[in-house]
């Protein structure tokens, strides 16, 4: 009797270590890691086997700059808001430090772009240890005109742990609602665009602009601080 109580008096320990073992393992709280939030810049050449593209266009930095900075982004307001705050004024698309950082990659991809490849960027803004703007969109040259397309422009994305960084996987996908135009100074050098060929491409209809980009960068009065010449031929 005394042999038969010792050993469930060993199996009651045993019992109890285990049950301690398992009650610490569960109290260790899980975190999913969180990578850090930092300002980024992403540009790389996406397959569009629909596509019949210009590609590859050798564009300078300095003029594909001259373009960016005539691109302003418009957010479209009801009668309401209008009334209350007045006209919204159209902003640039980037501004000149993220042009700085923008720009080479830009003219890069472009300049090896395939036939059926278009640019799409990503531009990550830091805003806190859990929260980034981002700006993306894609760019393309077709029958000789540029199309610049925006899918999101310092849209809000919130960095939730254990959660894929999807505005990164997906930058030609708005992240949440957004209501805005892409206009150009001056707006001459626009031209009209078949909405319906932006619909088959990019299986919606977002915000776009297509410009004779040739043409203003051979008739468009240069800035004084860069008044120099392009001797880079536009096409190959």
């Amino acid at each position: 009797m005394t042999h038969a109580t010792d050993g469930l008096g060993v199996a009651y320990r045993f019992i109890l270590a285990g049950m301690a073992v398992l009650v610490a393992a569960c109290s260790v709280e899980y975190r999913a890691s969180v990578p850090p939030v930092e300002d980024a810049v992403m540009v790389q050449a996406v397959p569009d086997l629909q596509a019949d593209y210009d590609h590859p266009v050798r564009l300078s930095e300095q003029d594909l700059t001259r373009i960016l900075k005539k691109v302003r982004v418009h957010f479209t307001a009801h009668w309401l808001q209008r009334l209350l705050t007045g006209p919204i004024r159209p902003v640039p698309l980037f501004d000149e430090p993220t042009l700085a950082k923008v720009v080479p990659v830009l003219t890069a991809a472009i300049g090896k772009a395939g036939v059926q490849e278009r640019i799409v960027f990503y531009v990550a803004k830091r805003r806190g240890n859990d929260r980034r703007d981002v700006t993306t969109g894609s760019l393309f040259v077709k029958d000789r005109l540029l199309t610049i397309v925006l899918d999101n422009y310092q849209n809000r994305v919130d960095v939730i742990p254990g959660l894929p960084a999807y505005d990164r996987t997906h930058p030609d996908m708005a992240v949440a609602p957004q209501h805005f135009t892409l206009v150009f100074d001056p707006p001459e050098y626009v031209v009209a665009q078949d909405r319906d060929w932006v619909v088959r491409v990019f299986g919606a209809d977002p915000p776009s602009l297509r410009l004779d980009y040739t043409r203003f960068l051979q008739l468009a009065p240069k800035a004084a601080s860069t008044a120099t010449t392009n001797t880079t031929p536009l096409w190959p």
